[in-house]
């Protein structure tokens, strides 16, 4: 078990599970635990210690349940009513963000070419943001085509990220004129570009008997973007004002509820090294289950997402010291913030930043990398407050950015070569 990951604020039973997650799940298998040295079931399926088919190689502890619970299912907010917090189709509250981005009126035919102009990438991951909540069984076929896609975008453009320079000749994607013809161009250019072994180009049809799930989900939400912002354009000429602001509303209306609840509930009762509270227990069951099931011998990694940043770093550095990580990997992450203000058990107010110290790494922590997205207002850097801590910069430019890293086939693509450049994130 060579991966841990750790959820943030706002899971609960009904998202435990959920089409997102799976399509997380997936991508990790993909990408990390690749990078980290297991290799794909042999041709029989047996899954051997080091297989990404081993039931054991990713631990998920789960501790939104044991967070905080609004006992008037969130009546204290200023709104007519409160949604679930990963209920509804994202497809409204992406649109009403993109608006903001735009000089002028919504142009429906070509939301998604729109952001290809400014980064391929950023196109690709918003195909997935748009399709995470409804990827069930095609998840794996999402996934496999996420690889197929990054592989694409770093032969086009000659660069490991995917991004063209300015000096690079003008992309076939500057002169598509709808994002139907985006797809349809983008499916053609990047068959090639499919993995030894993945399924046959029936798979990759758009049309047809056999037509691919993946290729069909991405087409149907790109049609669902586009019916909505024809409507938007019809009821409302078109107007960009107020839009960004409604899309933030949506994002946030569940989720600051839900943010300041899990955070409250996790320090009024996480106890101490001698006692822990059971969101501590959970995490520390999750990592040590991790550890004792590494048969391979393969480098441990624990990559925790927001809140569960926090909850990590708490583990690692007080409650329990002697857990040895290899690498940390910290999302949207909000550890830096924590720290300069001592919130953590192991926080101590003689280091600080008048004084010119910086507050050493877990003794059982080898390596800490911090990924954060400039558009993530949840996101902080830990580079200057902890020593030997690396941020690196995700560049999406999205709003809906705190929510969509961990289902954004770039994100595992960079994440996992990180890892690779460090030799799997072993010593």
């Amino acid at each position: 078990m060579p991966l841990v990951y750790v959820h943030g604020v706002g899971n609960r039973e009904e998202n435990r599970r959920g089409s997102a997650a799976r399509l997380r799940d997936e991508l990790f298998r993909a990408h990390l635990l690749t990078a980290i040295g297991h290799e794909p079931a042999g041709p029989d399926g047996g899954a051997g210690p080091a297989s990404l088919s081993a039931p054991d190689a990713l631990v998920s502890p789960f501790w939104g349940s044991l967070a905080g619970k609004l006992h008037w299912n969130g009546r204290s907010t200023p709104l007519p009513r409160m949604q679930r917090l990963a209920a509804g189709d994202t497809t409204d509250v992406l649109l009403d963000l993109l608006a903001e981005e735009a000089d002028g009126p919504l142009s429906a035919d070509r939301l998604i070419v729109d952001v290809a102009r400014t980064s391929l990438p950023d196109a690709i991951d918003l195909l997935f943001t748009l399709t995470a909540d409804a990827a069930d069984r095609e998840a794996p076929e999402l996934v496999a085509l996420a690889g197929q896609l990054v592989r694409y975008g770093e032969h086009v453009t000659g660069r490991p990220d995917g991004l063209t320079s300015e000096d690079t000749t003008a992309p076939w994607w500057e002169e598509v004129r709808s994002d139907t013809e985006f797809l349809e161009r983008l499916r053609k250019e990047t068959a090639p570009f499919a993995a030894p072994g993945a399924p046959s180009t029936a798979w990759q049809s758009m049309g047809g008997e056999g037509q691919g799930q993946a290729w069909a989900m991405f087409r149907r939400r790109a049609d669902r973007l586009r019916h909505r912002a024809d409507r938007l354009r019809r009821n409302a000429a078109g107007a960009v004002g107020g839009q960004a602001a409604r899309g933030v509303r949506r994002l946030t209306r569940n989720a600051v509820p839900r943010f300041v609840g899990d955070v409250t509930s996790y320090l009024a009762q996480r106890g101490t090294p001698e006692q822990p509270g059971p969101i501590v227990r959970e995490v520390v069951e999750g990592i040590e289950r991790a550890a004792a099931g590494n048969r391979a011998g393969l480098p441990l990694v624990v990559v925790a997402h927001s809140m569960g940043g926090n909850i990590v770093y708490d583990v690692l550095s007080h409650f329990r010291p002697d857990l040895a990580v290899d690498t940390l990997v910290t999302v949207g992450s909000q550890v830096g913030l924590f720290e300069e203000l001592k919130l953590f058990g192991a926080s101590r107010p003689e280091i600080n930043g008048e004084t010119g110290g910086r507050v050493p790494l877990p003794p059982g922590l080898r390596r800490w990398i911090n990924v954060v997205d400039h558009s993530d207002l949840l996101a902080y850097r830990v580079g200057p407050i902890f020593e030997g801590a690396e941020d690196y910069a995700y560049p999406s430019g999205a709003a809906w950015a705190h929510t969509a890293y961990l289902v954004q086939p770039y994100f595992h693509a960079r994440l996992a070569r990180l890892l690779r450049a460090d030799g799997g994130a072993g010593a």
